[in-house]
């Protein structure tokens, strides 16, 4: 069994404690999100768990808690974008928190285990493709020696932030632009080390050269598995149990699709109790 922490929420950065008082305990318990009423017990013990996959853009908050992975095979999903609160509005600081502690993390378990993720990419005419060819470059001469691989993506529009995409600017880009920008970064990647990834994209983006990627491997833990079905058209993740809950990111992300409701998400988050057996009760 592989657990996945999370693609519903940020726990690293918002339920460490939760996280590492769980582990501990060696289970947890995980609500249906589609049925609240149904409760699911997913083990965290050692002998039961192939692998975890943190998801997170910002792990200060862990890294004093980082040694109850110890007995796990895990690796981070760690997502470090150019934007401001304009679109990231809870976001840590970047320069005091977020890449500190991506840095960190590397110089303790190994860059191998640090997956950059630069996703998604945004364009508006405040983030034009000049500001994100500047940020990527300036990003992978800071990470260069603390990954070897990025994971790029281009935003979605889904029904549930389409009208948030809309407040920001947001402006639809054609596959050639993509292309266009990819290419650019594909030579910055490159210059610096740094293999460039992608999940779900267009397949001229692997023609060009950007590698298809599992963000959940299963390979990485060194098992087989059963390919997702859950997750949308082209993604090559292999099934895993995520015990997170939606509406519970306290990251503020225009871009996001796990929070839908404002109140809800911060009431999540100011009733949570790190001494509980579920994240969200």
């Amino acid at each position: 069994m592989i657990i996945s922490a999370s693609r519903r929420t940020d726990i690293p950065a918002f339920y460490s404690d939760w996280f590492a008082n769980r582990v501990k305990a060696g289970y947890c318990l995980v609500k249906n999100p589609f049925n609240p009423a149904q409760v699911k017990r997913v083990s965290l013990l050692p002998k039961d768990v192939d692998g975890i996959v943190l998801w997170t853009k910002n792990a200060a908050p862990l890294l004093s808690k980082i040694e109850v992975l110890e007995p796990f095979l895990y690796y981070f999903q760690y997502t470090i974008t150019p934007y401001h609160s304009d679109i990231e509005e809870g976001l840590a600081n970047k320069k005091e928190a977020v890449i500190p502690a991506f840095l960190a993390l590397a110089e303790r378990i190994g860059k191998k285990r640090m997956i950059w993720r630069y996703d998604p990419i945004v364009i508006t005419p405040r983030y034009t493709f000049e500001y994100h060819i500047k940020a990527f470059s300036k990003l992978c001469k800071l990470l260069s020696k603390s990954t070897e691989k990025c994971i790029i993506s281009f935003a979605i529009e889904y029904k549930s932030i389409a009208k948030n995409l809309a407040k920001i600017g947001n402006i639809a880009l054609s596959e050639q632009e993509k292309l266009r920008l990819a290419d650019a970064f594909l030579t910055i990647a490159k210059e610096n080390g740094i293999t460039l990834c992608a999940c779900c994209e267009i397949p001229e983006l692997y023609e060009l050269g950007v590698q298809s990627i599992s963000c959940v491997d299963a390979g990485l833990f060194g098992v087989d598995a059963t390919h997702d079905k859950n997750q949308r058209k082209g993604c090559n993740c292999a099934v895993s149990v995520d015990i997170g809950a939606y509406n519970s990111c306290m990251n503020g992300c225009r871009y996001c699709y796990a929070n839908h409701n404002e109140v809800m998400v911060r009431n999540n988050f100011f009733t949570h109790n790190a001494g509980s057996e579920v994240l969200v009760d």
